[in-house]
């Protein structure tokens, strides 16, 4: 199943407010999952760090 595809339930990402931002470290765009360093696929339980700390300035 695809991250497109996969159920909120299987993608614990989807509900973290840092989705609202792009990520700096991947350039994922604000709503879309982080990928993997080799961009290969999707980061379905977490974010990069980078991306919490930009949502993190950007509610500031």
């Amino acid at each position: 199943m695809s991250a497109a595809t996969s159920l909120p339930g299987d993608t614990p990402a989807l509900a973290l407010p840092a989705l609202a931002v792009a990520c700096p470290t991947c350039n994922s765009p604000a709503g879309a999952l982080c990928t993997s360093h080799s961009g290969t696929r999707p980061r379905r339980a977490d974010v990069h760090q980078a991306r919490t700390r930009a949502h993190q300035e950007q509610t500031r």
